[in-house]
């Protein structure tokens, strides 16, 4: 690929991304996108067969390393031995703010994927995120000998996705990284507080 190609490539790719911010997935079309870049629709074609392909290319990697950032950062979790100690909470701080670290290293990339991600496969990513959390609240409640019949496996999957929604509500409601610190740790002393009241029964 020429120099002045990829130029091309990446000049649609950020005008793309600006459609996808301000309309949305489904509400965003191709003509739009090549009209904005300054660009033939055919020049378009030649890069990205349709608008599917863009949006992945925006989000694709992001979206990878996200997934497993997440799945390690709960392994690590699930082998705390004393989930009642400081020193636990203090990992679990460590935790949290390791994936915030990497979700506004790609902020863009977040706002598409969780906030403009309707109409594409990308659109029930944050359930595989919840699945995660999830399944591992369980293996941590089960060193507790904690059973859990229908009724409290909802209890867990409802905690499990307030747990990934609560930062997805700082990128949705584009709080500066300073903000989005001083509303995590909030939130994560409410929750470690339920947890321990919990689990001391």
């Amino acid at each position: 690929m020429s120099y002045s190609s990829e130029q091309t490539k990446e000049r649609i790719l950020e005008c793309a991304k600006n459609e996808f911010m301000t309309k949305g997935f489904t509400k965003t079309n191709m003509r739009e996108i090549a009209k904005v870049a300054k660009v033939t629709t055919g020049a378009m074609y030649n890069h990205f067969k349709n608008k599917e392909e863009l949006f992945e290319a925006l989000v694709e990697k992001a979206a990878n390393e996200l997934y497993i950032l997440f799945k390690n950062e709960h392994k690590k979790n699930e082998v705390i031995e004393d989930f009642l100690s400081e020193s636990t909470e203090m990992v679990y701080e460590k935790s949290t703010f390791t994936i915030l670290d990497f979700i506004y290293a790609h902020l863009d990339q977040m706002k598409l994927l969780f906030c403009h991600s309707t109409g594409t496969k990308y659109e029930k990513f944050k359930d595989s995120l919840i699945e995660i959390e999830e399944q591992s609240t369980l293996v941590i409640l089960k060193s507790y000998n904690i059973s859990f019949e229908k009724s409290n496996r909802f209890f867990v999957h409802v905690i499990a996705s307030s747990g990934v929604n609560n930062m997805i509500e700082a990128v949705s409601h584009d709080l500066s990284k300073e903000q989005a610190i001083l509303y995590m740790e909030k939130l994560q002393a409410f929750h470690y507080a339920g947890w321990k009241k919990i689990l001391e029964q």
